[in-house]
């Protein structure tokens, strides 16, 4: 009986002292990082209701923009503009481990290599690319840095902002739509991953109307639905929209934004997150006296709007992923989630 005690109280006390070290570990190795986002052309990474910021890169001399997760989360992969001071000239794709360390430059090509999108398997990356000397669309292999170009091999207006299918069979992208004179509108188009197949997800923009221009599709992880945002050119002023597109179907105008915000705000960088359910996206008012852009949570299914950043930076480019990461909250700020009721005066 005694035995059976004192085996009973030495798994106890190591239990307890087990439980301590990993509440110890918790709270000093590890977060729920679930958002990365550029702040100044830096990288941070936080919680996907806006806590524990942290920073991944520190330029002086570069800018940093639109990472994008891994599969696995384990990874980021961004474009760092090499010198902030010829940011039309030269951009490479790099990738990092989700702490921060281990950056690697993948392109040295010294033109602009830029909207990396991993596949989902993680072995190859997607990205626009002016190497040809048109902005067209490019796939790396990771294990052996060759790389593939996909359009434009037959001429055409420029494609860009590449983004992989969940299966890992197509790729969606921006094509500029050919016109004789002025500035060619921009749409929606998909591909298989191999580059065959090219074609619009809906139809052209009409060209008699408001110049109109689609931007940076972002496939939905259901794969049945593409995300975008739209660009109306109008006399009095420019209409920006945020847009589900259902592959094969109709499409929603999330016009909820537009309805509690106005119209005059630019947007860069939107995500799905939480599984569908809402966008992630970076907006601006324009009519701020100094505008800055922060990070928005639409969900689709309650129509509810909230702010997530409250900073006075610039916040841009946002992606989400599911899951816990490995991040040290060292040097961490907290930030406020709060409902929105009105746009900022």
């Amino acid at each position: 009986m005694n035995r059976l005690k004192t085996t009973v109280l030495s798994r106890t006390i190591r239990f307890f002292f087990a439980c301590c070290l990993f509440c110890l570990a918790g709270t000093t190795t590890s977060i729920e990082a679930k958002i990365v986002f550029c702040v100044d052309g830096d990288i941070f990474v936080m919680n996907d209701d806006g806590s524990r910021r942290r920073r991944l890169t520190s330029n002086t001399t570069a800018l940093d923009n639109h990472p994008r997760w891994s599969p696995d989360g384990t990874q980021i992969a961004f474009t760092r503009d090499m010198d902030k001071t010829k940011r039309q000239t030269s951009a490479e794709l790099f990738i990092m481990n989700a702490d921060g360390t281990d950056p690697q430059r993948l392109t040295h090509n010294n033109v602009l290599d830029v909207d990396s999108s991993w596949s989902p398997d993680g072995k190859r990356i997607a990205f626009s690319s002016t190497r040809s000397g048109e902005w067209e669309v490019f796939v790396i292999e990771l294990a052996t840095r060759a790389v593939t170009q996909l359009t434009g091999i037959e001429g055409g207006e420029g494609s860009g902002s590449p983004d992989w299918s969940p299966d890992g069979t197509q790729i969606t992208f921006e094509r500029f739509v050919p016109i004789k004179n002025g500035i060619s509108p921009k749409t929606i188009y998909v591909m298989s991953a191999d580059g065959q197949h090219q074609h619009p997800v809906l139809r052209d923009p009409p060209l008699k109307g408001p110049l109109t221009l689609r931007y940076f599709p972002r496939w939905a992880p259901d794969g049945h639905r593409i995300l975008f945002y739209e660009s109306k050119w109008f006399r009095d002023g420019d209409v920006l929209h945020l847009i589900v597109q259902r592959i094969g179907g109709g499409k929603q105008v999330i016009t909820d934004v537009n309805d509690r915000l106005g119209n005059n705000f630019l947007i860069a960088g939107a995500s799905w997150m939480e599984q569908d359910r809402a966008i992630l996206f970076s907006l601006k008012f324009m009519d701020k006296p100094i505008p800055n852009y922060n990070l928005y949570r639409y969900g689709l299914e309650t129509r509810s709007l909230r702010r997530v950043t409250q900073e006075t930076s610039d916040e841009k480019w946002p992606d989400w992923t599911e899951g816990s990461l490995s991040v040290s909250p060292h040097g961490k700020l907290s930030t406020l989630w709060g409902e929105l009721k009105k746009p900022d005066p």
